[in-house]
């Protein structure tokens, strides 16, 4: 009889059920203690974060002038920045550069574009703008950003890179640029190391000069969400109430997913869609209202981002790779604003804070907050709310 009561129910084979058995085995064997049985509930909304891709340039910046101009439809605030409405950027390679012109810089998106689309560039057969050289970088750059570091950033910034120092992966962040000199770095100088085509690496020094990191070409980290993910779990003290992923909100920019020929360009398009996959798994049944990525679908070669933003939007399936939704690119962001805005409703009438944004200090003090933090590094109030 008990051999009789066991029986296959085809119900249970979902991926409800295998998100359930990966959560217990990765909660026994991973971290050692069994999680709740329930997810805990929210009481001061979620942490926004914003991620963008290198090699996203284009249909980053017609992401973002999108959602910025749904952001103003909804507030009434035809000022409004997309600064506003998120808690943390993390950009990679040009993804840096429009992540610091965001943060750093505090321009809209609007503005940011203006900006760009007046900077001198050379002539190529490049057809992505970023994608081109820019003239004598440096004094571009400088011209930009001028002296402004990190810390300067007016959120928590992000830029990721591979360092050939250590031969690992480094994170630039305003959280420990705020805690020491030997962790500050000049904006300019990052964003043209990240930015910069050419062949080889160029160094970085920190504002003190104790700290150098030779940064690597763009590309080596092509999709920089789990890095901002990360960073936003481990930092209790900017993050406080962030339990889980229940508690966070990410926006993730990819590229086009154009037919692409040379190794590097495949290497860094799975490497992408690996992190987006590896989020989508970790969102689990939440991925839908707290996950959003865009990208292109690949099914047509050439478009411009104003075509892609008209495709149907794409999401990673719980095990079961993509597939292709109801919905276009635009009105995922539409949906998407509405979101944000939402949430920023919720902190106007909220009592309690949301995120506490690190002061700058002195004197400085050893840094704690950033899990992706090189220890090899050297150096070592009320803080603002949202």
């Amino acid at each position: 009889m008990a051999l009789n009561a066991v029986y296959y129910d085809p119900a249970m084979d979902s991926p409800k059920l295998c998100q359930d058995i990966f959560a217990i085995l990765e909660s026994q064997f991973l971290f050692g203690a069994p999680k709740p049985s329930y997810p805990a509930v929210s009481t001061v909304g979620k942490v926004r974060i914003l991620s963008i891709d290198d090699g996203a340039e284009d249909l980053a910046m017609a992401s973002l002038l999108c959602l910025e101009s749904s952001l103003r439809r909804l507030s009434g605030d035809a000022s409004a920045s997309l600064s506003h409405f998120f808690d943390l950027v993390v950009g990679s390679g040009s993804g840096a550069l429009l992540a610091s012109l965001l943060f750093a810089n505090n321009l809209s998106a609007e503005k940011a574009s203006l900006l760009l689309s007046e900077t001198p560039i050379e002539k190529s057969k490049t057809r992505t703008r970023f994608g081109r050289l820019f003239k004598k970088e440096s004094k571009v750059f400088h011209k930009i950003f001028g002296e402004a570091t990190l810390k300067d950033a007016v959120k928590p910034l992000l830029i990721t890179c591979y360092d050939l120092n250590t031969g690992a992966p480094f994170v630039f962040s305003r959280a420990d640029a705020v805690e020491a000199d030997g962790f500050d770095f000049k904006i300019r100088d990052v964003c043209e190391a990240t930015m910069c085509r050419r062949k080889g690496s160029k160094e970085v020094k920190s504002v003190d000069g104790e700290t150098r990191i030779r940064v690597l070409d763009a590309g080596v980290s092509t999709n920089p969400t789990a890095v901002g993910i990360t960073h936003v779990m481990h930092n209790k003290q900017e993050f406080p109430f962030v339990n889980g992923l229940d508690d966070v909100f990410v926006l993730s920019i990819g590229g086009s997913e154009a037919c692409r020929s040379d190794a590097a360009s495949v290497a860094g398009a799975s490497q992408a869609d690996m992190v987006d996959q590896s989020a989508a798994m970790a969102f689990g049944e939440t991925r839908k209202s707290n996950y959003i990525r865009i990208q292109g679908n690949g099914m047509n070669t050439g478009s411009t981002a104003e075509d892609i933003l008209s495709e149907a939007n794409i999401e990673s399936v719980l095990f079961q790779g993509k597939k292709l939704t109801k919905e276009t690119n635009t009105q995922r962001l539409e949906w998407a604003a509405e979101v944000l805005f939402k949430e920023q409703q919720r902190r106007q009438q909220s009592k309690i804070p949301t995120v506490f944004i690190k002061p700058v200090v002195t004197p400085p003090r050893t840094s704690s907050s950033s899990a992706m933090t090189l220890t090899t590094l050297t150096g070592s109030s009320e803080s603002p709310r949202y």
